[in-house]
C-alpha cells in the first residue's frame, strides 16, 4: 500500500498538460480509485483478502497510462510474477522445471527471466533455477563474441580495395591507398560520434518529455569489465517492471548507499531506462561534444570517399 501511494504521489502524469488522451483521464482515476478502495479494505479488516487484487488493478491501470502517453501500444495482461507476487506484474513467460519435476510455462517479471536466462543457482524466491531448467520463450539465442559477419568485413575491404586502385587509374596514385587507411578510420570515428549523438538525443528528448527523479534500491555488487567494480540498483517502474541502473565503484571494498536517486526515462516501446542524477548536465554535454566530432569526420570521410575520385577525374 505505501509503496503505490508513493507511486501516485510521486507520478509525473498531469491531467491539466495539452494533448493529453481522453482515456488517460480514465485510466487515472481508476488508479485513484483503486488506491481508496484498497485503502477502505485495509481499514475494514474484514475485507484484506481484497487488497492485493485492488492493487494490481491500480498497477494495471498506470501501466495503461504509461502506454497511451508515450503512443505506445496496450501492454498485454499478464500474472504476477510466479515466484514472488512482490516483485509485481510478469513481463515475459518462461519454461521452467523444479527439481526433478516436468518443464511448465510460467509469467515472470524481468529480473526472474534474466536470473534463469544467465542461469543463477537460486532466485529469490528460494526456487532452484539452472539455465537447464529455464528456456525463455521466443527469445533467440545470443550471438557468440567470435561469430562475426566475415562476409561483410570482407566485402567492405573488397570495397575500399576496388576505391584504391580506382583512384591510382585516374591518376592519383601516390595517395590512394593513405586516402582509403585515413577514409576508413574517419568513417569508424563518424559511426562511433553518430551513434553516440543519437543516443543521447533521444535519452534527452524522453527525459524533457517524460523524465522523472525516482528512488533506485541497492540490489548486487558485480564485477565489471576488465576486472571493475559495479553497484547494480533496481528501479521499479509504475506498472511492477524492473529496470537496472549500474554504478561503477571506486574499489571493491567500497560500501554502496542503500537507496540512490536517479532519473527514469519512460520510452515508446515500453522499455524505460533509469539514468544518473547527472543526466540534465551531461547528456547536452554529449551532445555537444558528439556533434561537432560527427560533422568533422564525416565531411572528412566524404572528402575521402568519394569526393577525392571526383576531384581526380575532373581534373
Amino acid at each position: 500500500m505505501t509503496a503505490f501511494g508513493e507511486l501516485l504521489a510521486e507520478h509525473s502524469f498531469d491531467p491539466g498538460d495539452p494533448g493529453t488522451p481522453p482515456k488517460a483521464m480514465d485510466d487515472w482515476e481508476r488508479a485513484l480509485d483503486a488506491y481508496d478502495a484498497a485503502s477502505r479494505a485495509l481499514r475494514g479488516r474484514k475485507q484484506v483478502t481484497v487488497v492485493p487484487q485492488l492493487l494490481q488493478q491500480g498497477m494495471n491501470a498506470l501501466e495503461d497510462l504509461e502506454a497511451r502517453v508515450s503512443g505506445a501500444p496496450l501492454p498485454q495482461r499478464l500474472p504476477p510474477c510466479f515466484f514472488d507476487s512482490r516483485h509485481g506484474q510478469a513481463t515475459t513467460e518462461v519454461r521452467w522445471a523444479p527439481s526433478d519435476g516436468a518443464k511448465r510455462l510460467i509469467a515472470v517479471c524481468a529480473a526472474d527471466a534474466i536470473r534463469l536466462r544467465e542461469g543463477s543457482p537460486r532466485s529469490l524466491s528460494g526456487h532452484l533455477a539452472s539455465a537447464e531448467e529455464a528456456e525463455v520463450v521466443d527469445s533467440p539465442p545470443l550471438r557468440p563474441a567470435d561469430d562475426l559477419p566475415v562476409p561483410w568485413a570482407i566485402g567492405l575491404l573488397v570495397l575500399l580495395c576496388g576505391y584504391a586502385a580506382a583512384l591510382a587509374a585516374a591518376g592519383d596514385g601516390p595517395g590512394a591507398f593513405v586516402a582509403v587507411i585515413i577514409a576508413g578510420i574517419t568513417s569508424g570515428v563518424a559511426i562511433l560520434s553518430g551513434l553516440l549523438f543519437v543516443g543521447a538525443t533521444v535519452d534527452l528528448w524522453a527525459l524533457v518529455r517524460r523524465g522523472h527523479l525516482t528512488q533506485a534500491a541497492f540490489a548486487r555488487s558485480t564485477a565489471g569489465p576488465h576486472g571493475a567494480h559495479e553497484h547494480v540498483y533496481v528501479v521499479t517502474d509504475a506498472s511492477g517492471r524492473q529496470r537496472e541502473y549500474t554504478r561503477h565503484a571506486d574499489s571493491r571494498t567500497a560500501k554502496p548507499v542503500p537507496i540512490r536517486s536517479v532519473w527514469y526515462l519512460p520510452k515508446p516501446d515500453g522499455k524505460g531506462k533509469a539514468v544518473s542524477s547527472w543526466a540534465p548536465l551531461w547528456l547536452p554535454l554529449r551532445i555537444l561534444v558528439a556533434l561537432p566530432v560527427l560533422l568533422g569526420s564525416a565531411a572528412v570521410t566524404l572528402y575521402l570517399i568519394p569526393g577525392r575520385l571526383i576531384i581526380a577525374l575532373l581534373s
